[in-house]
């Protein structure tokens, strides 16, 4: 769905055995959006599952499923649970709707019914569909503001601190190691001084979008402050992480920043830590790699230093 709900990219699904009643409602409602059909319960539920429609309207009385089976089904899964869906039946009788309303139908039209009321009906819906996923699009924008740092698009500080809490408990309760890089950019007042901040953005956003392509989907890369940051590598000890690290390290001195013509590149210094359910707190792992950072800096930048050894690779 883009930015900006559209009407005609809403995907709306009519389910109903018989064909004519599938094409009228076809007909009454093209200009609402896109329309699919089915006249089956089982095919119904295949198509919604696939597609993950706005709007489902959806008879009761068909041969394999029913719509009250299809219904439960759709509302068990993750993906179509909050689909809204419209019954249009010929069961008129208070107990049938209330039993639709109670397995999480929105509204429930009865056969035979008006072209004008159910296209009313569907529009209120749809619009209400609309502030929905409008709400869900400011939701998304607010947790990426709350959770990012605004330049480089990384994980902020907050976001990262609540992933190593929620990283020490995982390791405390199945004793399997994980490990944190702290990562600063060799030198980085310098390039500031030099070429301008503008300069040093651009090499932070860089630096960001390598650390990216190297790690892992599960791994989390934050910018802490300044040109600190940091990398979460669960699952990971400590030799497997200064692997990850010294690779790291040869990604960078790959990189090219374009200064005034000139071609900058930079370094970065690393330091490892491994911890496991034994550390006392996230400060603490923080404190161990930052430790381990300030060796690499003091031993020549460039470099990495794990906790354990102190030494340089």
């Amino acid at each position: 769905m883009s930015e900006a709900v559209n009407t005609n990219d809403f995907k709306i699904l009519v389910v109903d055995d018989a064909p004519e009643n599938v094409m009228l409602l076809g007909l009454i409602l093209k200009d609402q959006g896109a329309v699919t059909t089915a006249t089956s319960g089982r095919e119904a539920i295949d198509i919604a599952l696939e597609m993950q429609p706005d709007l489902i309207l959806l008879d009761i009385q068909m041969p394999d499923l029913d719509g009250y089976d299809v219904i439960r089904v759709l509302k068990q899964d993750e993906r179509t649970k909050n689909v809204p869906v419209i019954f249009v039946t010929g069961l008129s009788d208070e107990s049938d709707e209330e039993k639709g309303l109670e397995l999480g139908a929105i509204d429930y039209i009865t056969k035979p019914y008006k072209p004008a009321v159910v296209l009313a009906r569907v529009r209120n819906h749809l619009r209400l569909r609309e502030y929905a996923l409008r709400l869900e699009q400011l939701n998304e924008k607010l947790e990426l503001l709350a959770t990012t740092d605004p330049l480089t698009s990384a994980y902020n500080r907050r976001y990262f601190m609540s992933k190593l809490q929620d990283e020490l408990e995982r390791v405390d309760r199945y004793n399997r190691p994980s490990s944190i890089l702290m990562l600063d950019i060799d030198h980085f007042k310098s390039i500031n001084d030099t070429y301008g901040h503008d300069v040093g953005d651009v090499v932070l956003v860089e630096l960001v979008n390598v650390l990216g392509e190297k790690v892992r989907q599960l791994d989390t890369v934050a910018r802490l402050g300044g040109e600190e940051f940091a990398i979460l590598l669960p699952e990971t000890n400590e030799a497997a992480a200064k692997v990850s690290a010294v690779r790291l390290l040869d990604a960078v001195r790959s990189i090219s920043v374009d200064a005034a013509g000139e071609a900058l590149k930079f370094t970065v210094s690393i330091g490892c830590a491994e911890f496991d359910g034994g550390c006392d707190g996230v400060e603490n792992v923080l404190k161990s790699a930052d430790l381990a950072l300030y060796e690499a800096k003091h031993g020549g930048r460039d470099r990495v230093v794990t906790k354990s050894s102190m030494q340089a690779a």
